[in-house]
């Protein structure tokens, strides 16, 4: 299971928005391994440049820069987020292929546009990938605060 705070789940849904029709990304910081507890939201820089409308490659320097600011103390980078402009929230094939920490959660974010011609997130899923066995097992998404 994956918790994530509601107003940090907006912020990605936000950035996703922006970022259409590329995709957008980010990485996601917190703790635990069967229950992961998401405390931190980073954006980071698409740097896919030939298919950003269907592929990310997460900036590196926000991945460094995350390790560092987590080194020595109880958080660590839990997974990625990223947004699929007019396409569903799961993992694409090429994600699949792409993944090679079957340990991260992937969050995703299907984007399309509304009646205004205006970018409408989707209600994210969450996944764990694993590249070796071609598989995305879903892991539950869940919200804090609760809804009132």
């Amino acid at each position: 299971m994956i918790l994530v705070d509601r107003s940090d789940l907006t912020a990605v849904c936000t950035a996703a928005e922006a970022a259409f029709p590329a995709e957008g990304c980010g990485l996601l910081v917190g703790r635990g391994d069967r229950i992961v507890r998401v405390r931190q939201i980073i954006p980071a820089e698409n740097m896919e440049r030939e298919r950003r409308n269907d592929r990310f490659e997460l900036d590196p320097r926000a991945r460094f820069a995350a390790e560092r600011a987590v080194r020595g103390g109880p958080d660590r980078i839990v997974g990625h987020w990223h947004s699929h402009p007019n396409g569903s929230p799961s993992p694409s094939p090429a994600d699949i292929a792409r993944a090679f920490e079957p340990e991260m959660i992937w969050l995703i974010v299907a984007v399309t546009q509304d009646a205004d011609d205006l970018p409408r997130a989707k209600p994210p899923r969450a996944f764990r990938l694993d590249a070796r066995t071609g598989m995305a097992q879903p892991v539950p998404l869940r919200l804090y605060p609760a809804a009132p």
